[in-house]
């Protein structure tokens, strides 16, 4: 009985190379503008808010980031770890009405996201950049739904991958 009651806590990471500059990359974590991304439509069908922007309020460990999103919720992010252009992590804090699929509070729900976090590595002519998350499933229902929340995060950080290295060649492009 404790499968069913209790709760299992899991990590997942992506990564993708990019043709930048570590300061460059290092601005473009700490302070996301990604309004302008094109959103999935399998994330809207899902319910999932548009993330908007994700801006440092305090640099340094126990410092801040807010992390705000279509549907009017936000994350706070307090910062656990910071290496300044090697990589931060920080503790999801949502707001009481952050829901996904309409109806699963992350704060209190059956998926929860715990930390997430941002490393830049050294590769040849690129610089890999790495964005991780923990996360943890609550209950009958987090078990039953693992998988699909699984491929869901993993979908979600490509995206964000993807967005920041596209406003980086963009910036690029119109320097």
């Amino acid at each position: 009985m404790s499968f069913i009651k209790g709760y299992l806590t899991k990590h997942i990471s992506n990564s993708i190379y990019l043709e930048s500059d570590k300061e460059s990359i290092w601005k473009e974590i700490t302070n996301v503008m990604v309004a302008d991304f094109n959103f999935p439509k399998l994330f809207k069908l899902l319910g999932i808010p548009k993330p908007l922007s994700a801006q440092v309020i305090k640099e340094g460990i126990g410092g801040y980031r807010v992390a705000s999103f279509s549907n009017k919720a936000q994350f706070r992010q307090t910062i656990l770890e910071w290496e300044l252009h090697k990589k931060y992590r920080f503790k999801f804090s949502p707001t009481k009405n952050f829901r996904v699929a309409h109806i699963l509070n992350l704060q209190k729900g059956p998926f929860q996201i715990l930390t997430g976090g941002y490393e830049i590595l050294n590769n040849k002519n690129e610089i890999k950049l790495v964005l991780s998350s923990n996360y943890k499933l609550n209950g009958t229902i987090g078990k039953i739904m693992h998988l699909p929340f699984r491929f869901i995060v993993y979908l979600f950080q490509r995206h964000l991958l993807k967005g920041i290295k596209r406003n980086l060649s963009v910036k690029v492009s119109s320097a």
